[in-house]
């Protein structure tokens, strides 16, 4: 029986020292010392650390939206076969469009479109349909060497040409550091190109109305006349 009381009183001893125990604890948190709360202060909180990006790996827009028009502002010339001097395969990001130029209808390199070439011929003064062709494919090593070696910009509206998967849109060219100029205008002053392509209700050059653009399109073409250059050289009325 002492043997049973003795491990009875063990026993409880145990339990009143752990409630002690306990109790002492959460007196401690509850009520801390000057000492331990001055302490307890000067312990920063951990805060989440933000991870650096490398913005090398952020691909950029291929376009983005200027008024009426989608910009693609670093845009790269594909050489390809199916290109002409006003019709050009465009890679912008990782996608390619065809883009075919406002305003302008640029001489054809090929018999691909009979009719435009005696068109063409028609307009510069009846010039050799042979002659056309020839102008065509001097227009489009011109364009192509122009915009592979100089930065231009893209502007469109998502138009499609009707039956057809082009885009119509505007390039401009940097042909000098600080002078951007129109493609299309430059195609029209070296007799290149004739004025009588698809019209744009607006354009991306602040303060340039169409009526603007098309008197400047009707002045290159003055000039290329008197000038007699590209197709207008060989104009036979």
């Amino acid at each position: 029986m002492a043997t049973r009381k003795a491990i009875s009183n063990f026993f409880i001893t145990l339990v009143a020292l752990f409630f002690m125990v306990l109790l002492g604890m959460v007196l401690k948190a509850r009520y801390r010392l000057p000492s331990e709360m001055a302490a307890a202060k000067t312990v920063p909180k951990a805060i989440p650390i933000a991870q650096a990006v490398d913005v090398s790996k952020i691909p950029e827009a291929r376009a983005y939206k200027s008024g009426e028009f989608w910009v693609l502002p670093h845009p790269q010339l594909i050489v390809s076969r199916g290109n002409e001097p006003d019709t050009l395969r465009i890679r912008s990001g990782q996608k390619e469009d065809v883009f075919e130029l406002y305003f302008v209808n640029a001489v054809v390199a090929s018999w691909t479109h009979p009719k435009r070439v005696n068109e063409q011929s028609a307009y510069f003064g009846h010039a050799p349909t042979q002659k056309v062709l020839e102008a065509g494919s001097a227009a489009l090593a011109y364009v192509t060497q122009l915009l592979r070696t100089h930065k231009f910009t893209v502007y469109t509206k998502w138009g499609r040409v009707p039956e057809s998967e082009r885009f119509y849109a505007l390039i401009t060219v940097e042909t000098a550091e600080g002078r951007v100029e129109d493609l299309g205008e430059l195609l029209v002053r070296k007799g290149y190109a004739m004025p009588a392509g698809q019209v744009t209700s607006s354009l991306p050059v602040k303060g340039r109305s169409v009526e603007i653009q098309r008197k400047i399109l009707r002045d290159a073409v003055a000039v290329a006349k008197s000038e007699r250059v590209g197709l207008w050289a060989h104009a036979t009325q």
